[in-house]
């Protein structure tokens, strides 16, 4: 930061906001902190920690940014926000909590980022780096803010960065970063995919080593020798990692060595072997384990919210995919499954184009229901011969799902799965994907457990 006699502000009193509060505390730093929510319920907790004095709700008013020099910005707040705007034309410093992690100079900072499966990476990571008896743990857009990472003595930090935190990061120094792969996502926020391809390839530009997928044309390829890559494809050397399909089975390979079939693991669907290929990469590269390493990976459980297996009775498998807010996670849900599929889309629609996505519904026994904001457009633009059931909310998803569930049953159908797979943001209902996801399954288990 720009050092300054001046308090330095922070915008937005989230889960980032507190812990940068926490931060400027230990380091004797002055803040104040503002959130445009005027009507936002703060706890006691909190309130105790921060003091009111130093609390503004409501709209932020101009002329209090010749009250800061330094503006620290947590990652919901857009750079086309009016104030944000203001900010940059007073020529101040806009700083994000990344910015302030790196600031610290952690050694053995590993960054991941992506459109899908970047959460899956992160959290399957510091499964096999902890199985392996290294001291890691994960934060960033997953679970812990980032400088929550300062407070323990690791020897890896995992960061998992969004696009929302890499647009006004300055840097952030690693000695691995990851782009699991990039399909449009937040155009709404980043005007355009070209722009948003930008944003994700900043988290290669202070980093030791890129480690690349092969297989995604929206990743740039630096050079023509690619080591510690993975991708969906075969591996061009023993440094890297890939896809084989052999006799109605997957496998990860490295090399030309197959070391994991899909069998052995808990993660369903290809793109779960391309997120672990995404892992074996950096994990190799670390000069650790890979045999170990497999083996942990056969322990791991599905991460919350994607593809989450959470009950079964009668042959009909609940799956709870909430995280799949864009219509390619949907499409790698969908994919991954057999037999008879009832797909609950619905939400805040992020695009009018759903060609891919109708493509696979026609392809594969699936009954689709599609509920909230965006349920009529999903139902003019996903043409299928089955009938499409429209309903409201997700409680009435619920209910039809296992209606329609009954009726394959009756006609001796095997293998059912009801998932909900939404390829739409959450924020026509609910506040994030998790309490989406919440909602649903305890819906599921109240009703028909």
């Amino acid at each position: 930061m720009i050092l300054s006699k001046l308090p330095t502000a922070i915008i937005g009193l989230g889960k980032t906001g507190i812990s940068i509060a926490k931060y400027f505390d230990k380091n004797k730093v002055d803040y104040h902190i503002y959130d445009t929510r005027s009507n936002l319920i703060i706890s006691k907790k909190i309130l105790n920690q921060i003091g009111t004095k130093k609390i503004t709700l409501g709209p932020i008013s101009i002329e209090s940014i010749n009250d800061h020099d330094n503006f620290i910005v947590s990652p919901g707040i857009s750079l086309e926000h009016n104030f944000i705007t203001k900010i940059k034309s007073a020529n101040k410093n806009i700083q994000t909590d990344i910015d302030l992690f790196d600031q610290e100079k952690r050694k053995n900072v590993l960054c991941i980022t992506g459109s899908n499966g970047k959460t899956t990476v992160t959290l399957l990571l510091e499964h096999i780096l902890n199985s392996l008896g290294k001291k890691a743990k994960a934060g960033g857009n997953i679970g812990l803010p980032a400088l929550e990472l300062l407070e323990t003595n690791l020897e890896y930090n995992i960061l998992e960065l969004s696009s929302f935190q890499l647009e006004m990061t300055k840097k952030i120094s690693c000695l691995a970063s990851l782009i699991t792969n990039i399909t449009p996502d937040h155009l709404d926020r980043h005007k355009s995919f070209e722009n948003y391809k930008y944003i994700k390839h900043k988290i290669f530009e202070n980093s030791e080593k890129q480690i690349l997928n092969r297989s995604d044309q929206n990743i740039y390829k630096t050079g023509k020798n690619i080591t510690f890559s993975f991708g969906s494809d075969k591996p061009p050397n023993n440094s890297s990692f890939g896809i084989e399909f052999s006799k109605g089975l997957n496998y990860v390979i490295k090399g030309k060595e197959r070391i994991l079939c899909e069998n052995e693991i808990k993660l369903l669907g290809r793109h779960n072997l391309e997120n672990i290929c995404a892992s074996l990469a950096i994990i190799n590269f670390l000069g650790l384990d890979i045999n170990k390493a497999l083996e942990s990976i056969k322990d791991f459980n599905c991460v919350e919210h994607r593809m989450e297996k959470f009950h079964e009775k009668r042959n009909v498998h609940w799956i709870n995919d909430s995280k799949s807010t864009n219509k390619d996670s949907t499409i790698s849900a969908v994919n991954a499954l057999k037999g008879n599929i009832i797909l609950i889309l619905g939400g805040r629609s992020k695009t009018n184009n759903y060609t891919d996505l109708e493509k696979i519904v026609n392809k594969k026994s699936i009954y689709l229901i599609l509920y909230g904001e965006c349920n009529q457009l999903l139902n003019k633009n996903i043409k299928t011969d089955n009938d499409k059931i429209v309903v409201e909310n997700i409680d009435d998803a619920v209910t039809e799902a296992y209606k329609v569930a009954n009726f394959l049953l009756k006609k001796n159908k095997d293998k059912i799965s009801i998932l909900l797979s939404p390829a739409c943001s959450s924020y026509d209902m609910y506040d994030s994907y998790e309490e989406r996801g919440r909602h649903f399954k305890s819906k599921v288990i109240k009703e028909y457990r």
